[in-house]
């Protein structure tokens, strides 16, 4: 939007994330919350040449506040229960939902270790429920795209799983 400043959530990812958009897309009227609960520091609002973030530790936080765009890139197959939180966030203006290299089952929810790191769970979630949720929501899939099947680090990868790249749109 050429007209409003837009707020939006980049769910479990850093600042260095942002730091490529700046010669991609014009960042003055777009203010980024980022959701990293292992971030150090207390929560506040800082600024990378025009880009203008803040870094907030608190879920319940985040579950209040209003964006335009919600972004989940590779985060959510390390959530517990990721289907049934995603009712907490205020979805009443967010427009577009955007969930990146992020695995998904065509058949059921299932968890499997990570291969890199054998401490790790990944959450797989069924794909077709995600889609039923956000449906009751309003949303609908507007793009939908694959990535490489290296990208899925399942120790056990079973039920069809593949990484996915997913837009919805109220």
């Amino acid at each position: 939007s050429k007209n409003k400043n837009l707020q939006i959530l980049d769910y479990g990812s850093n600042p260095l994330s942002l730091v490529n958009l700046i010669n991609k897309i014009n960042t003055k009227k777009i203010f980024f919350t980022i959701y990293d609960p292992f971030y150090k520091s207390k929560e506040n609002k800082r600024k990378i040449n025009d880009i203008h973030y803040q870094i907030i530790k608190s879920e319940n936080k985040i579950f209040r506040k209003k964006y335009d765009l919600i972004h989940f890139g590779s985060s959510i197959q390390y959530q517990d229960n990721f289907l049934e939180k995603i009712n907490n966030f205020n979805l009443k203006n967010t427009k577009y939902i955007l969930i990146t290299h992020t695995p998904f089952s065509l058949l059921k929810n299932y968890s499997s270790k990570q291969t890199n790191h054998p401490n790790l769970v990944q959450n797989i979630y069924s794909f077709s429920k995600l889609v039923l949720i956000l449906k009751k929501k309003k949303y609908k899939l507007i793009f939908k795209s694959r990535n490489e099947d290296k990208y899925i680090a399942c120790r056990n990868k079973k039920f069809k799983t593949y990484s996915f790249n997913l837009l919805f749109k109220k």
